[in-house]
């Protein structure tokens, strides 16, 4: 006597119902929750950073007289001698000096907190790419062997190295394929725990803006994710490692980038 299974609100459905459901997510949907995630960042990363002080402010700081305060002694400095008005102008040049030098100063600020808010910014993304990688990681690696298969009349142990090599090896076929649909293109080692990894068309910086300086920040940002990435997928498989990037910040071939892996000792 058959009996069929009727799914109630509380219960989740058989794995065998769920015919021709996605088991990776698209292409544009993944890149809608990058930028998401991106926006996010900065907004957490631009409240916690302190605003620039007011121009009037940084004046009063310095003992510079302000502007109603310069009015006024002209108004009263009207039957001074030529010599007085000299100097006048004289003190009114170097006030004009100093406004110049604490606009320079501002600006500066303004630039050094834009600068602290897309660091901010990289390294949250960075670990956010690292708990994605090792978590991805756990699923992929689950029933594939890091250890390299012995060759042909030759029973010598792998050497971590050669394990090593293997697990990069997971990462530029694997993992690569599985969050950016494709393959690294180059894959380059000394055999001591330097690896590079190219990726010669990386789609995430195909559509980045056409001001140079905002997109060279923008690609810091968004780089820091596939750091994470490798990082936390070797994490998982037992190699601790530290990964950078690097790429043309030309504007025209920004798409163009290397993921570099040291190995720690």
């Amino acid at each position: 006597m058959s009996s069929t299974h009727t799914p109630t609100s509380g219960s989740p459905p058989k794995r065998g119902n769920l015919i021709g459901t996605p088991t990776n997510v698209s292409e544009p949907a993944f890149e809608y929750l990058l930028s998401s995630m991106l926006h996010w960042v900065d907004q957490e990363c631009s409240r916690r950073q302190p605003l620039i002080p007011p121009s009037t402010a940084a004046l009063d700081s310095d003992g510079t007289k302000t502007r109603e305060e310069e009015e006024e002694e002209e108004r009263r400095g009207e039957g001074r001698n030529v010599s007085n008005n000299k100097s006048k102008m004289d003190d009114h040049t170097n006030n004009q000096t100093k406004e110049l030098q604490v606009a320079d100063n501002e600006e500066e600020q303004r630039v050094r907190r834009l600068v602290m808010i897309a660091e901010n910014a990289a390294a949250k993304m960075e670990r956010i790419g690292y708990d994605v990688g090792y978590r991805l990681t756990e699923r992929l690696a689950q029933n594939k062997s890091m250890i390299p298969p012995p060759s042909t009349g030759n029973n010598k142990k792998p050497t971590p190295a050669m394990i090593q090599l293997e697990v990069v090896k997971f990462i530029c076929k694997d993992l690569w394929n599985e969050v950016f649909r494709k393959q690294i293109d180059k894959l380059q080692t000394n055999h001591r725990g330097v690896f590079v990894l190219k990726d010669l068309e990386f789609k995430w910086l195909q559509r980045l803006p056409s001001d140079v300086e905002r997109a060279r920040i923008m690609a810091i940002k968004i780089l820091a994710f596939p750091c994470g990435l490798i990082r936390g997928a070797m994490a998982n498989l037992d190699i601790a490692s530290v990964v950078s990037c690097d790429f043309l910040a030309d504007g025209e071939h920004m798409h163009c980038c290397s993921f570099n892996i040291k190995v720690k000792a």
